[in-house]
């Protein structure tokens, strides 16, 4: 009987699953691509911010489950609102461009990309947030990357004989952490780096000169107490692998 009622439980919520794939596929199928570009951007924030959201709750936070709630909705709506908006305006301005210079194929759409990404970013992400800085920041260390992977493919850095041609994974690498260790190691007035990876760094290599609980628990919130034992079996599992 509990095996039927299982069967029937996972049968009800396939057939619930295929519903909504079809009831989304006919409402997206009538909407224009910049109407579509906002949905897509709601399920795409609301499938990363929701389970990060519950994971970290779970794991660290010291806020009430009412508090921690509360967070995670305000998080994913912020994180899918800012998406959603730039990108309906980058659609919407992308086409308006190619409709002003005449349409251009090639690379020309790469310079209305350019354009439509210059007053997206202006209007959206440039409204200070933390979420907005973080992301901000991220997109910044991937563009330095793909900089440095260009420079070297077309002459510009030597190439690294233990790395595939035109990679400047290397070259990125090193002149990142030389910036910003140098910089962590100034201190946060002379140097301003974002608070929660200096809060990061400072864990890793400065609370690591003390000992006890405050200097390698205080930071790890809920849960902190077992994470020596949470450590042991990861290291153990692989082991066994």
């Amino acid at each position: 009987l509990d095996r039927s009622v299982g069967q029937l439980s996972i049968y009800s919520l396939r057939t619930m699953a295929a519903s909504i794939v079809a009831v989304t596929n006919t409402a997206l199928e009538v909407l224009p691509p910049e109407v579509r570009a906002i949905a897509h951007a709601f399920m795409y924030a609301t499938r990363i911010r929701l389970v990060d959201g519950l994971v970290k709750a779970v794991l660290y936070s010291n806020k009430t489950w009412s508090q921690e709630g509360e967070s995670i909705i305000k998080l994913t709506w912020e994180h899918g609102s800012q998406l959603a908006a730039f990108a309906c305006m980058y659609k919407a301005a992308n086409r308006l461009v190619g409709a002003v210079t005449g349409g251009t194929t090639g690379g020309g759409h790469q310079v209305h990309a350019a354009v439509a990404g210059f007053l997206g970013g202006w209007m959206v992400w440039g409204r200070y947030s933390k979420f907005n800085e973080t992301l901000n920041l991220y997109l910044y260390g991937r563009v330095l990357y793909a900089l440095a992977q260009t420079a070297q493919a077309r002459g510009y850095l030597p190439k690294s004989e233990t790395l595939p041609a035109g990679s400047g994974y290397r070259w990125w690498s090193a002149i990142v952490w030389m910036i910003v260790m140098y910089q962590f190691e100034r201190g946060q007035k002379k140097h301003p780096i974002q608070s929660s990876l200096y809060s990061s760094m400072d864990y890793l290599y400065h609370k690591s000169d003390g000992v006890g609980f405050q200097a390698w628990g205080a930071k790890l919130g809920r849960g902190a107490e077992i994470m020596p034992l949470a450590v042991i079996a990861v290291v153990l599992a692989k082991l066994r692998q």
